[in-house]
């Protein structure tokens, strides 16, 4: 029986029998990319093109419209404001930092309401700067003058000041505020009038 079966199909008892490798089910990944290389470029240059598109459209936008638009400050108000805020300020702040606030917010005033340089300014450079606006050196050179004299002695003395004299400068510093408003107001609407008369004359 045994030699029926190997005269019969002797390759059953051959080693070397060749069999039939089966395809491989996936495909490795570098194969993909490099059957589908151009599909793959052509997609990321799409890609590509859109956000730079999007970019510069995004850029285009925000130069066409508008910064929003910061409500101008009132130099007037916002000083009158702070001069408040300091005065009601409890515990009230010792004397020498109370009288270097309070010339900070005249000397900003200044600054803003009449165009002249006054933060970074000594005592003698503000005055002498004040002396040269026509307004200010005509109505405020003496007032402002010795603000700037009592202030000065209160922040570089040794001896401590008494509680009359902080009030006397800080009622100084609201009145000169408010004065030089009305002074303020009163040249601008002297110069419409002049410049209204001008037009008219002009105009006939």
């Amino acid at each position: 029986m045994h030699n029926y079966v190997s005269n019969q199909k002797p390759y059953l008892l051959d080693p070397n029998v060749l069999v039939d490798t089966p395809m491989p089910v996936f495909k490795p990944f570098t194969d993909l990319i490099n059957e589908n290389l151009s599909s793959i470029l052509i997609i990321l240059l799409i890609l590509f093109i859109g956000i730079v598109f999007f970019i510069f459209k995004k850029k285009k936008i925000a130069e066409i419209l508008p910064e929003p638009k910061q409500a101008p400050i009132d130099p007037f108000k916002d000083a009158l404001n702070q001069i408040e805020g300091l005065a009601q300020t409890f515990p009230r702040l010792p004397a020498k930092p109370f009288i270097f606030k309070l010339s900070e917010i005249l000397r900003l005033y200044v600054e803003r309401q009449f165009n002249l340089p006054a933060l970074e300014c000594t005592g003698e450079e503000f005055i002498r700067k004040v002396s040269l606006h026509p307004l200010l050196r005509q109505k405020f050179e003496t007032p402002l003058k010795l603000f700037v004299q009592r202030g000065d002695r209160i922040k570089y003395s040794t001896e401590n000041s008494n509680e009359d004299e902080i009030l006397e400068l800080l009622q100084s510093a609201r009145d000169f505020i408010n004065q030089a408003q009305i002074e303020h107001e009163s040249q601008i609407q002297q110069q419409r009038e002049i410049l209204n008369s001008y037009t008219n004359n002009s105009q006939e």
